[in-house]
C-alpha cells in the first residue's frame, strides 16, 4: 500500500502552523490560562486535522517519479543551508536581529523579560519590558535550544525552515498540480524586476558588497522575490504562503477563519494583506444566492475552531502586541509619479499585463492588481513592512497565476514574454540570494584557512592583487556571523521593534507568567 502523502503533508503543514501558537499558551501564560488557552488550541487542532480529506491524485503524480522528489529534497536543502539560517553560511544584516532575538529566546525564561540599559534618552531606559513581537515562528526550535543547548536550537531553526520549504513547495505543486524541476524553478526564481532599478542606479560590485543601498526608490517603495523573503524574512513569508495554500487548495471551510487567525501570531502584516483574499474565497465557494441561501453557506464555517479557536488567536495576540509602541506608528505617502510607475512596472504590471489576456475574466487576477496598487501610499511602523510585507499574498498569487499561464498557454509571443521574464527573474534572484553567499562563505574559508591571500597579494596581476587584499581584509573579521548576541546589545537601535514596556500591558497584566 503507497503512502497517503497528500494526507500526510497536509496535517504536517497544519501542526507545523498551529504548534508555535500551543507553545505559546503553554510557556508564556499563567497556570489558569495556559490550562484554558491550550485545551481550546488542542481541540481546535484535533477538529481541523479529523476535517483533512485526501486528494489521491495528488499521491498518483508525486509516484511518478519519486526520484524527482528525492532530488527536489536536496535542491531545497541546499538552498535553505547557504539562507544563514543556523549560522552555517553568510548571513544578511537582518541576521544581527534574528540571531539576537533567538539567542534571547534560547537563554532567558519564558516570557523573555529585560532590564534595558545602555540607551541613554531612549524611552525604554531603565524600564523593565517584555520581548512584544511576532515570534511564533522560532518557538519550537527556541524551545529545542532550551534543552539541549543554543547551537542544536539553531540546527533546529535551520531543519523547521527546511521543513517549512517543502511544505510550501508541496502545496504549490498541489495548487498547480505539478511536481517537477519546473515547479522549483517557478517557486525560487519567482520575483519582480525591482532590482533593475537598482542596477541603473549603482554598480553590481556595489550591490554585491552591501556599499550600495538597492532600496533605490526610497524606503517604502519595495517588492521582493520568494528567494529574497525567506533569506531575510522566513518567520513571516512562509507561514503565510502555506495558510494560503492551504485554504486555496480546497481546505475545509470549517478550518478557514482558524487558520486566517493563525497568521495574525506568526506574520501580522501578511494578515492584512490576506484579508481580502479570505473574503474572495468565502465568495469564490458561495452557492446559491446572496438572499436565499446565505444560512446554507454561512453554517460550513460556524465550527469550533473557526469561532472558539479563531478568537483566541486573535483576541490574545492582539492584547500581546498592543503594548508594543513601534508597530502604532501610521501615516499616508505620496511619491514621485515618475518613480511610482516605475515601480509599478517593475514590481508587477508587466508580469501583469503580460497575463492579463487569459485572466481579463478571473476575480482572482483582477483583486491581486487591486490590492498591489494602494500598498505604496501607506506606511506602518517605521520600516518597508507595509508595502513590502503586506504584498507578500498578493504576490504570491500573481506568481500562482503566472504558473498556471505557463502550463495552459501552448504558444503565442507573450508566453515567450513570460518565460523571457521569469528567465532574466530566475538568473538574477537565484544568482544573487544563493550565489552571494555561496561565494562569501567560500571566501571567508579561503582567506582564514589558506594562503591564497597572500600569494594574491604578489600577483603581477592587478586584478588578483585586489582580490587578494578582499580576502586579506576578511581573514581579521567574521563576516559569516551577524548577530547582535542579544536584543538589548547597545549597538541594536531598534530595540523598541521588539519589546514594549511592562507598565501598561495587559497582556503582562492579566495572562503573562509571573516570575
Amino acid at each position: 500500500m503507497k503512502p497517503n502523502w497528500d494526507g500526510i503533508l497536509t496535517k504536517a503543514s497544519y501542526l507545523y502552523l498551529s504548534l508555535p501558537f500551543l507553545i505559546f499558551c503553554l510557556a508564556w501564560l499563567n497556570l489558569p490560562s495556559a490550562i484554558a488557552f491550550s485545551s481550546i488550541t488542542l481541540v481546535s487542532i484535533f477538529l481541523c486535522l479529523k476535517n483533512v480529506h485526501s486528494d489521491f491524485s495528488i499521491n498518483y503524480l508525486l509516484s511518478k517519479n519519486p526520484r524527482t522528489i528525492w532530488v527536489s529534497l536536496l535542491i531545497i536543502l541546499f538552498i535553505i543551508f547557504f539562507s544563514g539560517i543556523g549560522h552555517y553560511t553568510y548571513q544578511n544584516n537582518d541576521h544581527l536581529y534574528r540571531g539576537a532575538l533567538f539567542a534571547d529566546l534560547v537563554k532567558y525564561d519564558w516570557p523573555v523579560m529585560y532590564k534595558v540599559s545602555g540607551f541613554p534618552g531612549h524611552f525604554l531606559e531603565g524600564k523593565t519590558t517584555m520581548m512584544t513581537y511576532y515570534l511564533g515562528f522560532y518557538l519550537p526550535a527556541a524551545a529545542l535550544g532550551k534543552a539541549f543547548g543554543l547551537e542544536f536550537g539553531r540546527f533546529a531553526l535551520f531543519f523547521w525552515t527546511f521543513i517549512g520549504t517543502v511544505l510550501v513547495v508541496f502545496q504549490t505543486g498541489k495548487y498547480l498540480r505539478k511536481f517537477n524541476y519546473k515547479l522549483l524553478l517557478l517557486f525560487f526564481g519567482w520575483g519582480t524586476l525591482f532590482f533593475i532599478g537598482a542596477l541603473y542606479k549603482n554598480s553590481f560590485l556595489d550591490i554585491y558588497t552591501e556599499t550600495a543601498n538597492p532600496l533605490w526608490a526610497g524606503m517604502i517603495l519595495y517588492a521582493d522575490s520568494n528567494l529574497g523573503l525567506i533569506y531575510w524574512t522566513f518567520n513571516q513569508s512562509l507561514t503565510a504562503w502555506l495558510i494560503l495554500l492551504l485554504i486555496y487548495n480546497k481546505g475545509p471551510k470549517q478550518n478557514t477563519l482558524f487558520l486566517y487567525a493563525l497568521t495574525f501570531f506568526l506574520s501580522p502584516f501578511a494578515f492584512v494583506g490576506m484579508f481580502p483574499f479570505i473574503i474572495f474565497s468565502i465568495w469564490k465557494y458561495y452557492q446559491g444566492t446572496l438572499k436565499d441561501d446565505l444560512w446554507k453557506n454561512v453554517k460550513h464555517y460556524l465550527s469550533f475552531q473557526n469561532i472558539i479557536g479563531a478568537a483566541l488567536v486573535v483576541g490574545l495576540n492582539f492584547i500581546y502586541i498592543d503594548s508594543n509602541k513601534a508597530g502604532k506608528f501610521f501615516q499616508v505617502l505620496h511619491h514621485r509619479p515618475k518613480i511610482l510607475i516605475v515601480f509599478y512596472l517593475l514590481s508587477w504590471a508587466i508580469i501583469a499585463f503580460l497575463i492579463s489576456s487569459k485572466f481579463k475574466k478571473n476575480a482572482l487576477f483582477w483583486l491581486v492588481v487591486i490590492v498591489l496598487i494602494p500598498l505604496p501610499f501607506f506606511q506602518q511602523g517605521y520600516g518597508i513592512d507595509f508595502p513590502g510585507r503586506l504584498s507578500i499574498p498578493a504576490l504570491f498569487f500573481l506568481m500562482l497565476l503566472v504558473g498556471q499561464f505557463l502550463i495552459e498557454e501552448k504558444s503565442g509571443w507573450r508566453k515567450w514574454a513570460v518565460l523571457a521574464y521569469m528567465s532574466v527573474s530566475a538568473v538574477w534572484h537565484i544568482g544573487f540570494e544563493v550565489g552571494k553567499p555561496i561565494i562569501w562563505t567560500s571566501a571567508e574559508n579561503i582567506s582564514h584557512k589558506t594562503d591564497w591571500d597572500d600569494k594574491l597579494m604578489t600577483s603581477e596581476n592587478p586584478k588578483l592583487r585586489k582580490v587578494g587584499k578582499i580576502l586579506k581584509d576578511i581573514e581579521g573579521k567574521d563576516i559569516l556571523i551577524q548577530d547582535h548576541k542579544t536584543i538589548v546589545n547597545p549597538n541594536n537601535n531598534v530595540i523598541w521593534n521588539y519589546m514594549a514596556d511592562i507598565e501598561g500591558s495587559r497582556f503582562y497584566r492579566w495572562f503573562a507568567k509571573k516570575k
